[in-house]
């Protein structure tokens, strides 16, 4: 039986939850990852954050130059507003803002010994791309993503 340590990420990139958005821009366009788990300062998980939901900030800019608490529930449609928008999108607040104003916190993750059958169970009824393995003191031990998920099986129907 195929466990979450078998597909996952193990050299997996974090982001403090008071590193600056801009950093977090950086570490994107310098990594080939578009997701993160986000740690406190004692390293234990409190949150996830991508690049969508940088993009969904943005596109929320351009309403407002203010970040607030509305944010949360309305960056799902606000990547839509970016795609429509001609107007040019005042970031220089967001880009200083931490990144735990942008997270989704509630993390959901999995264990690794958890067998990828609920792991796919999961990511589908949650509808999310990537799944934090923590450890049983809530620190990350990988990162399991859509893509491992159809390489993993990729891999296997090769061998049929």
């Amino acid at each position: 039986m195929i466990q979450a340590k078998d597909i996952m990420t193990k050299d997996v990139t974090t982001i403090c939850e008071d590193m600056p958005v801009r950093n977090m821009i950086h570490i994107i366009r310098t990594t080939s990852f578009s997701g993160f788990p986000v740690v406190d300062k004692d390293g234990k998980a409190v949150g996830i954050v991508s690049q969508n939901d940088i993009l969904r900030a943005l596109a929320w800019a351009l309403e407002s130059d203010k970040l607030s608490k509305s944010f949360q529930t309305g960056k799902h449609r606000a990547a839509v507003k970016l795609l429509k928008s001609k107007r040019k999108v005042g970031v220089g607040g967001l880009l200083s803002k931490p990144v735990r104003e942008l997270m989704t916190s509630g993390i959901i993750y999995c264990g690794p010994d958890t067998p990828v059958d609920e792991i796919c169970e999961t990511m589908v009824s949650k509808r999310i791309h990537r799944l934090v393995v923590l450890d049983g003191d809530g620190k990350v031990l990988g990162l399991i993503s859509a893509t491992d998920l159809v390489r993993k099986y990729g891999e296997q129907l090769r061998c049929l």
